[in-house]
């Protein structure tokens, strides 16, 4: 390894900037560690041992589903400590119910993730084992999975709620 790094940095040495061998090699190492990384993940064995335990599913899903969940508990119930500094951070200072960006990024986002992480916490309930082919029910995914979908029905159902009532003129926020 020792003899390696002499010969990157003597040949480096050559070219006409001296001044940023080191800077250049670092690049150059952790451009190839990621290339190697990526390599992993594309390959899918990462992904594929953390679809395939269960435990490690339900978490990967829950996490995923956590920040509009989280979001979503603090304003339904109206929880001071949480909902005054979420309302400030996602909020335009000084107008009333404007969204900022921030806002928008965990609202949005976090209604595209919710379906995924349903689908990837159900995912190794689908899988047939054994000889015979059976499902294998997990408890720990079946309890996340409802409080995904209950989350799913709520966030989605309100805003398609809204979307109807602003339609019909009733009211439009």
């Amino acid at each position: 390894m020792e003899q390696t790094f002499h010969d990157l940095y003597n040949e480096k040495k050559r070219g006409s900037d001296h001044g940023f061998v080191v800077l250049s090699l670092f690049i150059e190492t952790a451009i190839g560690i990621a290339q190697e990384h990526l390599l992993l993940l594309i390959e899918g064995d990462v992904m594929k041992t953390i679809l395939a335990n269960p435990t490690w599913a339900a978490i990967t899903s829950l996490i995923l589903s956590l920040p509009l969940g989280l979001t979503f508990v603090a304003f339904m119930f109206d929880i001071e400590p949480l909902a005054k500094p979420l309302n400030d951070l996602f909020t335009i200072e000084g107008q009333q119910g404007q969204i900022n960006m921030l806002g928008r990024i965990v609202i949005y986002g976090g209604l595209l993730l919710l379906p995924i992480a349903f689908a990837l916490n159900l995912q190794p309930m689908f899988k047939r084992e054994g000889s015979e082919g059976k499902r294998s029910f997990y408890t720990i995914n079946l309890i996340i999975g409802v409080a995904i979908l209950l989350l799913i029905i709520f966030t989605w159902g309100g805003l398609i709620l809204e979307e109807i009532y602003c339609l019909r003129d009733v009211r439009c926020d």
